[in-house]
């Protein structure tokens, strides 16, 4: 078997300071013709990327890396020492010969073992260890939590400046209530899953990628308090001039700009004149967005 050039954590989002990791395993993949290896932690909880997403995203940026491996942290991974799993992960199953990681992991039972320990493990066990720190930007560390922050307040530019890449919700087109039709504003309905993590609750200016095209919208995510009586969050978007059939089909939204907080109306005719002023509102953050 070909030895394998591995990372190893969470990767929640694929951040600027994860794609230091991804870039290191795939220049040791292209030097020394390892394969290059993520495993990607699934520990619970709602992530900024889903996994499919996270797997599309490195396939795109980072072609050499050919596998993102899934490994659900169940009681029996749990259990495992740090050497049970650099023997039984590591090196039965990607027969390892370089492995990058971030200067805090920890691995194994109550997360006994540090980078020292996998240091002393690649003697044992004949692979490289590099252990890369925390990547900085203005001053302070990269990371998922500080990301969250952002998207939780509707922050969009900011939440994409640390993960070099726009924030996007994507899926496939469900039938919705054909409210905004009878308004004169057909939208299109993405159920997100209920591990994705999602923005600000509100409307914003928004960009539609289905294929290779790219369009303009408005977009409003959360619980719809108008419509629904519910409390599952909805992502729904009005396409700018397109009046394409496009159910079942995969897309991407990517949030752009934050415009207004959910709102719950009287009437539909109040409904109606408020999506007037946010398409009003969301064409004039274009121009400030670009």
């Amino acid at each position: 078997m070909i030895k394998s050039a591995v990372t190893i954590g969470k990767f929640d989002g694929c951040h600027l300071g994860h794609q230091v990791l991804l870039e290191d395993i795939s220049g040791v993949s292209k030097s020394k013709g390892y394969r290059a290896v993520c495993c990607k932690l699934l520990m619970g909880g709602s992530r900024i990327l889903s996994f499919d997403e996270g797997k599309k995203l490195v396939e795109e940026k980072f072609p050499e890396i050919k596998e993102m491996v899934p490994i659900q942290f169940t009681p029996e991974f749990a259990a495992m020492s740090p050497k049970e799993f650099v023997e039984n992960i590591l090196v039965k199953q990607y027969n390892v010969g370089y492995v990058a990681v971030g200067n805090d992991f920890r691995f194994g039972k109550d997360r006994a073992g540090d980078t020292d320990t996998l240091i002393s493990l690649g003697r044992e066990f004949d692979f490289e260890v590099n252990v890369i720190p925390k990547l900085k930007k203005d001053d302070e560390i990269v990371s998922s939590t500080r990301i969250k922050k952002h998207l939780a307040s509707g922050e969009m530019k900011e939440a994409d400046a640390l993960l070099n890449y726009e924030y996007m919700i994507s899926g496939s087109v469900e039938h919705g209530k054909k409210l905004g039709r009878s308004l004169g504003f057909p939208t299109i309905n993405l159920i997100p899953g209920a591990d994705k993590l999602l923005p600000r609750f509100g409307v914003y200016a928004s960009k539609v990628q289905i294929g290779d095209k790219s369009y303009r919208g408005i977009t409003n995510i959360g619980i719809r308090p108008s419509i629904d009586d519910g409390d599952t969050a909805n992502v729904e978007t009005f396409i700018y001039d397109f009046n394409d059939d496009i159910y079942g089909s995969w897309l991407e939204i990517i949030p752009e700009t934050f415009i207004r907080s959910e709102m719950k109306f009287q009437s539909l005719d109040e409904l109606k004149n408020q999506i007037d002023k946010d398409i009003l509102a969301a064409r004039n953050s274009e121009f400030t967005h670009q």
